[in-house]
């Protein structure tokens, strides 16, 4: 976060003047400056970033707006009160539309400073007839900036699409060259430029009546409220947050997160305790072996037996199953009907299934179809929005969702997984329509879930929906990447993971196999899984679920267990791995500035000490990485070695002027990880900590609760009783091996010095 004040400049056509403005004003590097006239403009560090473009409105069938003057502007009002995030003020211009009475006003904070700014679009007496006719524009445009020819270098990132904006572009912003996501499926756009500067411009409310609009014929981009909205109701307040930082990407996007779960009250409670995010279970979604695809001759009841049987016998320690589409009845364009089993899948009902497994359940829903049963138009007992000409239904009724996790509750339903987001939303007359409907939907949703102990996963989510699940403490994660399917590249979960993380949400890289070759599959008869390794990896250090779908007695179950304990509690680092800064900048500006491949990093930090991880893979070329560029300033890691193989690792320097040479060779099937450890003096003796054999992340918190250092560097673990752990300390690049056996307390004493183990 950028520690710096916003000074907001009141001026005249011809005559400047300030409020409260001090004499080193010109030092402040974020600048909001202010027109009276209807325009504005954004400065970092004195140079211009952002141009104002006409502000307008489209109500009344008409658009309004200041570039022909038909939109009013009269007084300019200020006023001030206090928030969750501090004392606020703000300069408000009193627009005119027809008969519309508008306001757009400029919010900052003067206590504490922060670095933001928030444009408001307020309707005190509603608006009629405001649909543009084009769901993908905007009914309204404040802010609404020129999209430059030319200017400051600036580099975009903007979030958009599928899958929590996974379908993101990175570019130069210019306005030949900026293609950013636009309308419905459009997300936070990020600016920066090569020194660290960036700004991120995002809706701050009415999330799910929110879009971003790229008129690439007036070159402009504007902020409103989608194109189909018929009408506003009284006192409809839309919002959206302009957010500096002189940090960098990563920093700019973690910071900006942090202040929007603070201002929503989203913490991780649920996060942190969901079931499915901290250990291992078994998948049979899109990618996995058993999806649509049933063991020969047997059902799909059967199937799960068998695949609870293999894991027995091989001890992989699966903590649930996740059911996907195909269990449910489906309707007209394939919506839900019911969401109940098939009883020709299985025949026992998932009670018993539970029974039998003693696995809790992750489910799959999509879609309702217009003829579901829950719908009092089909005979149901619930209130749902049916619409024929679409073959889609919404539910509007808290009942419903009460009654639906209610139910599922009873067999064993743990996580319930919300696919389809997209389809539901965008492809239906009344969400695209009405401002209100979309967030009733997801926040009845989330409030039935609350109330049953469930926990939801958003699956094909644009940004509106991912921003929703600020205001619902429930959702703890989502799909950042497309479909799996083995040999394919949806592991790349980066920079989607960067969004993820600010909005409190543990990304998903979906299903995967840990092995190259499962044959027999009708649905993917050719496709085989070189990178089942990077797989692994990547989902170990997403801190997301660890969701295999291999065939039954296909399992690499060693590699699988590098994920986790004997009880598959998941060994994760304190954070999501991220694609460095250095990463976005190559993609943008492609200056060979940043790596030629995918290099994220992360860390696990241990009380005091932190112990910093680096993946590198599909890299094309070398590339040099300093601690500052690895996101790694707030610890000293001035040591870094390689993931250990037949007992070996060399250490070396890492500091500003010895940085670390990423290998060219770092691919897909042959992953690059790096590790990092705080220097341990012990008895004149260097000692670091490499940690845990075997696993992808050797030092987790999950497994680490302390360390002590005086005399000797004492680690203490926990696990499962009986379970080995076989440490590894790090003396002048000596490997030195200690096993242990944890005891029935569940936690050992690690001793470098001793070279053993204590239990109680």
């Amino acid at each position: 976060m950028g520690h710096l004040k916003i000074w907001l400049l009141l001026m005249l056509p011809e005559v400047v003047f300030c409020r409260t403005l001090p004499k080193h004003v010109a030092e402040d590097p974020f600048v909001i400056s202010v027109v009276t006239n209807g325009t504005y403009s954004i400065q970092v560090n004195n140079v211009t970033w952002l141009s104002s473009a006409p502000i307008f409105f489209h109500v009344g069938g008409k658009t309004y707006s200041t570039e022909d003057n038909s939109l009013k502007l009269n007084a300019t009002t200020g006023h001030n009160g206090l928030d969750r995030l501090g004392q606020w003020q703000t300069t408000c211009y009193n627009m005119v539309a027809g008969a519309s009475s508008i306001f757009g006003c400029f919010k900052t904070y003067i206590s504490p400073n922060l670095p933001i700014v928030i444009f408001q679009q307020i309707f005190p007496d509603g608006a009629l007839n405001t649909s543009t006719g084009d769901p993908d524009k905007v009914v309204s445009g404040f802010p609404s900036f020129q999209v430059p020819a030319a200017g400051p270098q600036l580099g975009y990132l903007s979030y958009g699409g599928l899958m929590f904006g996974d379908e993101k572009t990175l570019g130069v912003f210019t306005s030949d060259k900026a293609k950013l996501k636009s309308g419905l499926v459009s997300g936070p756009l990020v600016l920066f430029d090569k020194d660290n500067n960036v700004v991120i411009t995002a809706p701050f409310s009415q999330f799910m009546a929110a879009s971003m609009f790229q008129d690439g014929d007036r070159k402009r981009v504007s902020w409103g409220i989608f194109g189909g909205a018929e009408q506003l109701p009284v006192g409809y307040m839309y919002e959206t947050i302009m957010y500096y930082s002189s940090d960098g990407i990563n920093a700019a996007m973690s910071d900006w997160g942090s202040l929007m779960r603070e201002y929503y009250g989203k913490d991780n409670a649920y996060r942190q305790s969901d079931l499915t995010l901290n250990y291992v279970g078994y998948w049979t979604d899109g990618g996995a072996y058993y999806y649509y695809n049933e063991e020969p001759g047997k059902n799909y009841e059967e199937t799960i037996l068998d695949v609870r049987d293999y894991a027995h016998r091989t001890s992989i320690p699966y903590r649930y199953v996740q059911f996907d589409s195909y269990f449910y009845p489906k309707g007209p364009q394939d919506g839900a009907l019911t969401w109940v089993p098939m009883a020709d899948l299985f025949p026992s009902g998932f009670q018993s299934l539970y029974d039998k497994t003693g696995w809790p359940s992750g489910a799959h829903n999509r879609y309702w179809s217009s003829k579901t049963t829950y719908a009092k138009q089909n005979g149901g007992r619930f209130d749902f929005i049916v619409e024929e000409a679409t073959s889609k239904a919404i539910p509007i009724d808290q009942d419903f969702w009460d009654y639906l996790f209610e139910t599922s509750r009873e067999w064993g339903l743990t996580l319930y997984e919300q696919d389809w987001l997209n389809v539901e939303f965008n492809e239906m007359n009344v969400t695209l329509s009405d401002v209100s409907v979309g967030r009733t939907w997801l926040m009845q949703m989330g409030k039935g879930a609350r109330k049953h102990g469930v926990t939801i996963q958003y699956c094909m989510s644009n940004p509106r929906h991912a921003m929703q699940s600020l205001e619902i403490p429930v959702v703890t994660q989502a799909r950042v990447s497309g479909d799996y399917r083995a040999g394919a590249d949806n592991w790349k979960i980066g920079i989607s993971s960067i969004f993820a993380d600010a909005m409190g949400i543990a990304p998903f890289k979906d299903t995967f196999w840990s092995t190259e070759r499962q044959p027999g599959n009708p649905k993917y008869p050719d496709l085989i899984e070189p990178h089942s390794e990077l797989q692994v990896i990547v989902s170990t250090l997403s801190t997301g679920p660890v969701a295999p779908g291999d065939i039954v007695n296909g399992t690499n179950v060693t590699l699988l267990m590098s994920c986790c304990n004997s009880d598959g509690l998941i060994l994760q680092p304190s954070k999501p791995a991220m694609a460095i800064d250095s990463q976005m900048l190559q993609q943008a500006f492609q200056d060979g500035s940043g790596p030629d491949g995918e290099v994220y990093t992360t860390y696990s930090r241990i009380g005091e000490y932190v112990f910093g991880i680096i993946l590198a893979s599909a890299m094309e070329a070398d590339f040099s990485l300093t601690p500052s560029a690895a996101g790694f300033d707030f610890f000293d890691p001035s040591l870094v070695f390689h993931r250990s193989v037949n007992q070996r690792t060399s250490v070396t320097a890492f500091s500003p002027s010895k940085p670390l040479t990423i290998s060219g060779g770092c691919s897909r099937s042959g992953p690059c990880l790096y590790y990092t450890s705080p220097v341990f003096s012990v008895a004149s003796k260097q000692v670091l900590l490499y940690g845990e054999e075997g696993k992808v992340v050797p030092i987790s918190p999950k497994r680490v609760v302390q360390i002590d250092v005086s005399d000797d560097v004492v680690v203490t673990v926990r696990g499962a009783q009986r379970e080995e752990v076989v440490f590894v300390f790090l003396e002048n690049q000596t490997y030195i091996r200690v096993t242990c056996v944890i005891g029935s307390s569940g936690s050992a004493d690690i001793s470098f010095t001793n070279r053993q183990c204590s239990t109680y």
